[in-house]
């Protein structure tokens, strides 16, 4: 059912409501006289006009509080009685319509205009009780008048704080949904730098290398530029992904529809896991002067959770980039993923990354994790493996550099009490079976 359609039956409702307390009041008009009938009809039409018809149209609660309070203290003060049943009936329904007109005036409007509208309402409800007893015959005492109005203006207050409590749950609800809105657009930022700056890299560096070959063999150098024309092609590639996403993340936000023919709404997100491994090695390949290749064991990524595949995607993804960032004379780099138990851990994917290049004393960012421009890094990217429960290495070997991560899937009965305490990668079993990519 679409807004237009909701709408046109709200407004339905709101006629239909309306056009019978009208009726009645036209019915019972030579018992309690117009002024009776005519001021219940404004408070009930004031009252559903917010709730029931146009809840989106905040500037109209304003003016129909407004006039509501001005038509019912009027009467209250003008009307010459006498009070019967009749006006007694018309009294409270006149009661209820202004204490449900409370609570749209206190919730939706600014603080300043609620405090408007809530005072004059409070003392409209609180005053309506003169209405009747100061027609009443015999006439009600100064207490018994002090004490209905009292009540009258206790059950303002509780419209009040019903006004203010559901405010009170508007205002949490904006706030979450822009602190939901601030995280998918550091994720977006992240992917951005992650994966972007992946093919960037690949570009300075074979920019470097052409820069070096160009005096020593121009020749050499002219062949590398179409190198470099495929890793920028692929680097664009990845930035009009990103902000594609942004741009339909915008549109979701403005309550537009995004996606799927019969206006199924989807939620953008970059199919970015482990399933892309095969293409992201070629094109590291094909895109610098370091081979890589993929050890990927049989079955390992079989119905592997999301969130898995996709964080150790960006692990693979950000050690390709330090190895080209930081490994001075590597040649090769080779990515292994398996699936073996790991101390607490039932079954865990495991993920290694290890080139040959030169040792470093540290890891680029482990040592600097603030560094100008950086987006996950190893020490982010650390916290977030950590943040399920699985640990991320990153060291020296004999010749070049190694960055292991243990990725739980499942854990054994005992592991639910100990998971937290998990430290350290535990030894690396090498794959039964493996589908080499080169």
């Amino acid at each position: 059912m679409t807004s237009q359609v909701r709408r046109a039956l709200r407004g339905i409702a709101y006629g239909t409501s309306v056009a019978a307390v009208t009726v009645a009041a036209l019915v019972t008009l030579p018992e309690v006289g117009p002024l009776i009938g005519f001021s219940a009809v404004v408070a009930v039409a004031a009252a559903l006009l917010p709730t029931l018809w146009l809840a989106d149209r905040i500037r109209l609660v304003p003016p129909a509080s407004l006039v509501a309070c001005g038509v019912s203290l009027a009467v209250t003060f003008l009307y010459p009685g006498p009070a019967v049943n009749a006006t007694a009936n018309w009294w409270l329904l006149e009661t209820v319509a202004l204490l449900v007109l409370i609570v749209p005036a206190v919730r939706r409007p600014s603080p300043r205009t609620s405090l408007t509208l809530g005072t004059p309402l409070i003392i409209t409800v609180t005053l309506l009780p003169l209405r009747l007893i100061l027609r009443v015959d015999p006439h009600a005492t100064f207490g018994q008048a002090s004490r209905l109005c009292l009540a009258w203006a206790l059950l303002s207050a509780a419209s009040v704080g019903g006004g203010c409590y559901l405010r009170s749950l508007d205002s949490r609800s904006r706030a979450a949904v822009v602190a939901e809105r601030r995280t998918q657009r550091v994720d977006l930022a992240r992917d951005l730098h992650d994966f972007a700056a992946h093919d960037v890299t690949g570009v300075v560096v074979l920019a470097q290398a052409a820069q070096v070959l160009a005096r020593e063999d121009p020749r050499r150098a002219i062949e590398l530029l179409p190198r470099i024309e495929a890793a920028g092609a692929q680097a664009l590639a990845a930035m009009d992904r990103t902000v594609q996403v942004f741009a339909e993340t915008a549109r979701v936000e403005r309550g537009e529809v995004v996606g799927q023919p019969g206006g199924a709404e989807v939620t953008p997100r970059l199919p970015r896991d482990l399933g892309e491994l095969p293409s992201l090695v070629s094109r590291f390949t094909r895109t610098g002067s370091i081979e890589a290749s993929l050890d990927l064991a049989s079955g390992a990524l079989e119905e592997l959770p999301n969130h898995v595949s996709s964080l150790g995607y960006r692990v693979v993804v950000e050690a390709l980039t330090n190895v080209r960032r930081h490994a001075a004379g590597a040649t090769k780099v080779r990515i292994a993923v398996f699936r073996a138990p790991h101390d607490v851990v039932a079954e865990a994917l495991h993920v290694l990354v290890t080139d040959d290049g030169r040792q470093c004393q540290s890891p680029p960012d482990l040592a600097d994790p603030d560094r100008q421009g950086g987006g996950f890094g190893l020490t982010s990217l650390t916290e977030r493996v950590e943040a399920q429960s699985g640990t991320l290495a990153a060291g020296p070997r004999m010749q070049g550099w190694q960055v292991s991560a243990v990725l739980p899937i499942t854990a054994s009965p005992r592991a639910r009490h100990q998971m937290a305490d998990v430290d350290g990668p535990a030894e690396v079993r090498s794959p039964p079976a493996t589908s080499q990519i080169r």
